[in-house]
């Protein structure tokens, strides 16, 4: 009877042990499952292990675009605006006076408004940064265009090029006469109508001597050795600038006597100061 006893009491105990290890295991388990899976969770939170896994993009503080353009330049020409200094850009915002917007890349302005002028631009880059410019003063005169020549030169297509080192003006007749000269060696008279300085704006050739219409001008340049060369078309640009006039042409026709020349091209740019 106390044998039988001891049997059936190892056998429960047997029992108990085997279940409490089964339910050990089991729930050692459940632990190293949800461990694995809290693991996973992470490394997918922090992108570990992914391309293009939200890699943060890192903005160059000392990044500073800079603004270039063809300036200066008279109001009847194109401002050509353009930026460097910064890569991959996504979009640009120019803004300029009178209320200007532009998102192109290097905007082109047609006869831009007169003055002393700045530009702001601000571009926002594919990685998401943005920077910002300010170009420097933009210089717009009146009607100009200096045919790419240095102050107080004119240049004749295959005859000369003429250096001026003193510029006047004056009363002439029925006219205003601007006279550009280099120590009698060459000079090159602007007559304009009136009896006036002339007015900025544009002026076209006048072939005939004697009174200067409205509106027309008349030129004849002459250099020791040579033959005159009259303006026979074309026209010319006055622009006041503060205190200086200026006198610009650019492929305005002439014509001389002089061999091999009798037809040819020139431009000038002119600065009087009264």
């Amino acid at each position: 009877m106390i044998s039988f006893k001891r049997n059936l009491i190892s056998k429960y105990c047997l029992k108990s042990i085997k279940g409490f290890d089964e339910y050990s295991a089991m729930r050692h388990k459940y632990i190293l499952l949800a461990f694995v899976i809290g693991i996973s969770g992470l490394l997918v939170a922090c992108g570990g292990g992914g391309a293009g896994g939200g890699k943060e993009t890192v903005c160059d503080l000392g990044l500073k675009p800079k603004i270039s353009s063809n300036a200066p330049l008279g109001q009847n020409d194109t401002l050509r605006l353009s930026v460097f200094g910064i890569d991959e850009p996504k979009t640009y915002t120019w803004e300029g006076p009178g209320g200007y917007v532009s998102h192109e890349r290097a905007p082109v302005i047609p006869n831009p408004p007169k003055g002393s002028q700045t530009y702001t631009l601000s571009v926002v880059t594919n990685g998401g940064c943005t920077y910002t410019a300010t170009s420097d003063k933009i210089t717009i005169t009146g009607p100009w265009n200096p045919c790419g020549l240095d102050s107080n030169v004119l240049k004749i297509v295959k005859a000369t090029t003429m250096s001026f080192n003193l510029v006047t003006g004056m009363v002439s007749g029925s006219n205003y006469l601007i006279r550009a000269e280099s120590k009698n060696l060459a000079i090159c008279d602007f007559q304009f109508p009136g009896n006036q300085p002339p007015t900025e704006g544009t002026y076209t050739i006048q072939v005939n001597d004697g009174v200067i219409a409205p509106g027309r001008v008349r030129i004849v340049s002459t250099v020791s050795s040579l033959q005159p060369f009259y303006g026979a078309s074309g026209t010319v640009y006055v622009a006041i600038n503060g205190t200086t006039t200026m006198v610009s042409f650019c492929g305005v026709n002439f014509t001389s006597s002089n061999a091999g020349v009798n037809t040819t091209t020139a431009g000038a740019n002119i600065m009087w100061m009264p």
